[in-house]
This record gives C-alpha cells, structure tokens and sequence, in this order.
C-alpha cells in the first residue's frame, strides 16, 4: 500500500439534515487534497480523523474544536465552521496557533430571512394555535381579535449583516418602518439598505417586530436580557434564528408569562435540542422550529460546495474566503 501525502481536508461532523453531497471527493482531489467524511461524536475521535489534516470542518455546534484539541493538531492551517456562526470553534486558541479560521456565511442567507419572516407572520396570524385548534375540531375564530395588520408597523432588525439585510429587503414592500441596530454599520449602509440605523435601546423602545440577526460571540451573549426586554411593548413580537444565548432565555420566558411580550417566534435555544420540558413549549404565544431555517436542498449543495472552495486554497497555498481571525494572515 503507498502512502498518500497529499494534504488532508477532514470534515469531522455535520447535522442530519447536512449530510455530505458527494461531489466533495472529486473537487478536492482536483485541487491535489485528499477529502476525509467521519462523524466524530468526541474530541478523542475527531484528532483520530483529523489530527494530521491541513484543514477540519466542523459543520453541528459540537464543541470538537476546542483548546484542548487545537492544541493536538500537527498540520492545520485551517478550521471551517459550516455555518455563519463560529461559536463551536475557539477561534482565540486557533490565532494564538496561527490557524485561520472561516466560516461560510453566504449559503443561507435567503433560508434564514425568509425563516424569520416566516415565524414573525405565524406569530402575527396565530397560525400554530389556529391549526391546532382547527384539528381539534375548533372552528372558533376569537384568536383572530388579538391580531393586526403589518403595514404601518415598525421593524427592528438586531444585526444587519448579510441575513439581516435580506430580512429587510424582503420586507420593503410591507409598507413598514424598519430599524437597525448594528455597530459595525453607518447611517449610510441602513439607509441604503431601506432602514434607519438607531442604538438598540431606541429600537427596543419603537419596534412592533424585532428580528434577531446576531452572530454568538462574547460581546453578543444576553445582549437581550431583562433590561432589554422591559424595554419592548408589550404588543411586541420578538424573533429569533441567529443563536439561542443571544437572548436571556429565562427572562423572555418570564417576559411572555407576565405578557410584557405579546409573542416570539424561535427557531434557536439556550440549550439544542429544545428540552422536553422547557416551559416554552407551554407558552400559547411562542411558535418554535426546531433550528430549521438554514435548511434546504439548495442550501446544502451551496454549503458543500463553500467547503471545497475553502479546502481547495488553503491546499494550493492562496488566501480563502471568510476568514473570520484576520490578524493570522499579517
């Protein structure tokens, strides 16, 4: 048997419903890298897969990439979050070690927008309740009372990045007012965009609809917590499918029981999968996903096809896109 010292891309984990195209092989081996697929369910079997490789994906939320295991790594370059956010890499350790890390944030932008605006209209028309009720053999249409129509309302938008932006894009011809909260952006890029850039306490005070768009990081962890939400109308609607720990979970579940909010569309927790017994799967006013908004079948092929671009530069030795940790490259 020869041994094959072309440089290794590793994919370590994916989520159920990501599962490998199988076009990966081919595109790498084209790039002169080899391309190795394991769902590693721990650290001890992921340095098995992936301790010589010269780029590892990681594409669930399992912490596998840890400091402990960036330390192990022999020949890495490069570690991929398959996904927009990058909380389940320890980037800190991976730049103290020189390792670029990327993320692949343009795969499913039009699934995550469209996703948010999904759950604000299920939580706006009670549509989860209604069909419940209709199934039951409930023809009663008194919930409709407590509803209202989306044109001349305002919508904040927590985070105007690529989804973000999308979000309000979308909604340009609902006849709102929408708002942004985004340090990273100036007037000019909201306005260009359709909205109004304020701070977020203004947002909170102004906004019927907020829709969270906000990476996990530790600047953003409970950046909407108990003073945040008294902050709301109690006639506002919060969504979110960034990342669960961007909002104080245990505050909004207090918020929706004392009806200091009058609803929340989530498709992210605190805590994945949603356990059974959360209390919000108690709460009438709360329509859940089950971290589904990134998903479909073209977001998929888009997702793979990002991990084989980024594995195949950092192979042929030129910069990918995405990195996420630039100061490595100085």
């Amino acid at each position: 048997m020869t041994h094959d010292d072309r440089p290794l891309v590793a994919l370590v984990d994916w989520a159920d419903e990501f599962w490998p195209m199988g076009f990966e092989e081919e595109r790498l081996a084209a790039a002169g890298a080899r391309w190795v697929q394991q769902r590693c369910l721990t650290e001890e079997e992921m340095l098995a897969v992936a301790r010589d490789a010269l780029v590892i994906i990681v594409q669930s939320t399992r912490p596998l990439l840890t400091h402990r295991t960036i330390s192990q790594l022999t020949r890495c370059r490069c570690m991929v979050r398959a996904g927009a956010g990058f909380d389940s890499i320890d980037v800190a350790a991976a730049t103290e070690r020189g390792i670029m890390v990327c993320n692949t944030p343009t795969y499913c932008t039009d699934e995550v927008a469209d996703h948010a605006i999904a759950l604000l209209l299920a939580c706006l028309r009670h549509v989860a309740q209604l069909d419940r009720g209709l199934r039951r053999g409930d023809h009663a249409m008194t919930i409709i009372d407590h509803t209202r129509r989306v044109a001349g309302s305002t919508l904040g938008i927590v985070g105007f990045g690529r989804i973000g932006r999308r979000v309000a894009q979308r909604m340009q011809g609902w006849d709102l007012r929408i708002l942004a909260y985004d340090p990273y952006i100036d007037d000019e890029q909201a306005q260009q965009a359709g909205a109004e850039k304020v701070s977020l306490d203004e947002l909170l005070r102004q906004s019927d609809f907020i829709s969270v768009h906000l990476p996990l990081t530790p600047d953003t962890h409970h950046l909407i917590g108990q003073r945040e939400l008294a902050l709301c109308k109690p006639t506002a609607i919060l969504v979110n499918d960034a990342r669960g720990q961007v909002i104080d979970e245990a505050a909004l579940i207090k918020a929706l029981r004392e009806e200091r909010l009058w609803g929340a569309g989530l498709d992210v927790f605190a805590t994945e999968p949603l356990p059974g017994d959360s209390p919000l799967l108690t709460l009438e006013n709360v329509v859940l996903t089950p971290h589904a908004a990134a998903y479909s079948p073209q977001s998929r092929a888009d997702l793979y096809a990002l991990m084989c671009e980024i594995g195949s530069d950092v192979a042929q030795g030129r910069t990918p896109r995405f990195v996420v940790n630039p100061e490595v490259l100085r």
